[in-house]
């Protein structure tokens, strides 16, 4: 059985202007108040860096399309968290899934659901698999709050388990089957955290009909097995969770 190689701590705190920061340090011993003082600052430098350099780059990208003045910039005010893993002490910037974006979405997909599965059998001459999109309940949030307690959990994640306790999807594309907390620390308990590169601490939380696994992790960033394996390699799918899920609502849409 493979364990997380590094134990964690983590201080997490909400500022002033609604963004949440993370803090991941290794060690034995959680931070005084002297050192999260440290990190509180600390995070808010590189999370005022991270902004004008984001801010940066898009103006770069519309003065060589040729956005005119007014026009608002793509990607402004995503980045509404940031995550510093001071064992590798680089910042992970991601943004930070709104939950109730998120409640819409599940409303959303629910009514579009109720219309797939009622065509579905016309479609393709066979009744469609059991569908569902099942809201948080205090089960759910006491094991997301065992989850935390296993290792830091990514802010997407975090959103995703106060509003969803799981959904399944079998007939929707190859399937997408978004895991309860539950089965998201089962799983690091049994395999550990998967090796993504360009990513770390990588939670897996979802899969699909092939036994193909969706990861996330404090980049903000999702990826899929490029096999039905734990250790085999993944790909970059989607550049947040919300444009993860997006895209499988756009799935049911247009069936």
């Amino acid at each position: 059985m493979d364990e997380p190689t590094t134990r964690y701590h983590s201080y997490s705190w909400q500022d002033d202007d609604g963004a949440q920061h993370i803090v991941l340090y290794p060690g034995e011993e959680e931070a005084d108040e002297d050192g999260k003082a440290r990190l509180r600052a600390m995070a808010a430098r590189e999370l005022a860096n991270a902004r004008a350099e984001e801010a940066e780059e898009v103006e770069g990208a519309d003065k060589a399309e040729g956005a005119g003045p007014g026009t608002a910039r793509r990607g402004s005010g995503r980045r509404r968290s940031i995550t510093i893993d001071l064992a590798n002490p680089l910042p992970l910037p991601g943004p930070q899934l709104d939950p109730e974006w998120l409640r819409s979405w599940c409303a959303e997909t629910a009514t579009a659901l109720a219309g797939f599965t009622r065509s579905f059998a016309a479609r393709y001459g066979f009744p469609p698999g059991e569908h569902t999109v099942a809201p948080a309940t205090d089960h759910t949030r006491r094991a997301a709050a065992e989850l935390a307690e296993l290792l830091p959990v990514p802010p997407d994640l975090a959103t995703l388990h106060r509003v969803l306790d799981r959904a399944s999807l079998p007939d929707v594309d190859n399937g997408y089957f978004l895991h309860p907390p539950g089965a998201v620390a089962g799983h690091i308990l049994e395999f550990g955290t998967p090796a993504v590169e360009g990513d770390r601490l990588a939670l897996v939380f979802g899969s699909d009909g092939g036994g193909h696994l969706f990861a996330t992790g404090h980049t903000g960033r999702v990826w899929r097995s490029t096999t039905p394996s734990h250790d085999g390699d993944y790909e970059h799918v989607a550049d947040t969770l919300e444009d993860f899920l997006e895209g499988v609502g756009r799935l049911i849409a247009d069936r």
